[in-house]
């Protein structure tokens, strides 16, 4: 059973390898600019990971990484060199506050981040919600615990000297145990405007990262054009 404790950190597990993430996405529905967060804590190190990706059609993949930012003491506002994050739970298995102040870089393809390390310097930063009124449902991957949340989120995201306000169905993942730090994961028994996901994303945004153990994973959006009763356009997104 999910209960409003499971929102806050976990008491680390008994080895090395447990870690907890939480996990946030949003599109719009015109795939204009979607926005990808997960944040890690690895209790076992002292540190934390923070992972934030802005992209979408006709826009550059905008990214901030960092493996290396001192665990928190608690809450999840994380400090680095060039960056500042906040993740607030509001209302417990219903609303979260996100904020960013930080700067990225501006790549043209996902390997660029990993294999070149070459980008464009640009300020990135946002001012976002999630609401998720209906709750959320049990996702339990190997070797860990977790549950995902459906909703709609909205905001501010600024890029560079752009500002841009942003509304659309959003979801978020927590999770906690010793699977990978991002193990591919879908909307399993969640909603958010379309019913059940399909078997297959299209992707609309990618970019690779490498966490902390250099395993590569690929951040991903996808869509699929449809409505819910009130013909608004609906999505689903996944990781994978």
């Amino acid at each position: 059973m999910i209960e409003a404790r499971d929102e806050r950190p976990h008491r680390a597990g008994t080895t090395s390898a447990w870690t907890e993430t939480w996990e946030f996405r949003l599109v719009v529905p015109d795939l204009s600019v979607a926005v990808a967060v997960a944040v890690t804590r690895r209790p076992a190190e002292g540190s934390a990971s923070f992972y934030g990706m802005v992209c979408g059609r006709a826009r550059p993949t905008v990214v901030v990484v960092d493996h290396d930012i001192a665990l928190p003491r608690w809450g999840l506002e994380l400090r680095g060199s060039g960056i500042w994050a906040d993740h607030v739970c509001e209302t417990p298995l219903v609303h979260w506050s996100l904020g960013l102040e930080a700067f990225g870089l501006a790549i043209d393809g996902p390997d660029d981040l990993v294999i070149t390390g070459r980008g464009l310097p640009t300020p990135l930063g946002w001012d976002l919600e999630w609401e998720t009124p209906d709750g959320p449902a049990s996702a339990d991957p190997p070797g860990e615990r977790g549950y995902v949340a459906a909703g709609y989120a909205h905001g501010e995201v600024l890029v560079g000297d752009q500002t841009l306000e942003v509304e659309g169905p959003g979801h978020r993942l927590h999770r906690w145990g010793t699977g990978l730090p991002l193990t591919p994961w879908w909307c399993a028994g969640a909603r958010a405007g379309i019913g059940a996901p399909p078997r297959k994303l299209e992707p609309e945004g990618r970019v690779r990262v490498a966490d902390h153990t250099r395993s590569m994973t690929d951040l991903s959006f996808g869509s699929l054009p449809s409505s819910d009763d009130s013909g608004r356009p609906g999505w689903v997104s996944g990781l994978g």
